[in-house]
């Protein structure tokens, strides 16, 4: 048996999955790439089946600013029942991740200022906590505790302060968001204190 495919590629992983992209010779239909930033694609906040969903719809939109596939198309692209799309779709639109036209078929759009999304810049705050602490702490216990933080009122009630903000953009409110922030970071502190506490992480 040829186990040549088991030698690892000494390529750059962009380079690499270049090179898969465009190869045709036995699979021609998707030789392109969907561009999703880290942000997204790491978005504490968003479940799995809204990240997958929000990927293929930036895949479908591509080089455009809209795109109108059907339900079914979505659910065989991530493999799923098209009632669990339409629900996730509807979440995904509540959490103004996306906009939804309805129609025969629905047009999406994305947001305005997706950059500085409620969601994703709580995951970013919430990243640039873990990074600080990740190497004191049990790392399994420290996924289990973001997940249950994730889960809080507390979470809930800061995006819901944030949104309030993005929904207006006003200059001013930049320095709001920025208190709300640092107001949250202040909070996981506090939260992985008690969970936490010095004796547990040998210090």
């Amino acid at each position: 048996m040829n186990e040549l495919w088991l030698i690892k590629s000494n390529r750059a992983a962009n380079t690499y999955m270049d090179e898969v992209s465009q190869e045709s010779q036995f699979t021609s239909q998707h030789k392109g790439f969907t561009k999703v930033p880290h942000k997204i694609h790491r978005c504490y906040g968003l479940s799995p089946y809204e990240k997958l969903i929000l990927i293929d719809l930036i895949a479908y939109m591509s080089d455009k600013n809209l795109c109108y596939p059907t339900i079914e198309a979505i659910a065989r692209n991530v493999n799923s029942s098209s009632k669990t799309i339409e629900r996730h779709i509807t979440e995904l639109a509540s959490k103004k991740m996306i906009l939804v036209s309805q129609g025969k078929n629905n047009t999406y759009y994305l947001p305005n200022y997706l950059h500085c999304h409620p969601y994703l810049l709580m995951s970013e705050k919430t990243h640039e906590f873990i990074g600080s602490v990740r190497k004191q702490v049990n790392e399994r216990e420290l996924t289990l505790w973001v997940q249950g933080i994730m889960k809080r009122d507390e979470y809930k009630a800061f995006i819901t302060r944030l949104q309030r903000l993005h929904e207006r953009r006003l200059p001013m409110d930049k320095n709001a968001e920025k208190e709300i922030l640092d107001s949250y970071a202040q909070f996981l502190k506090s939260e992985s204190a008690l969970r936490f506490p010095p004796d547990m992480n040998g210090q």
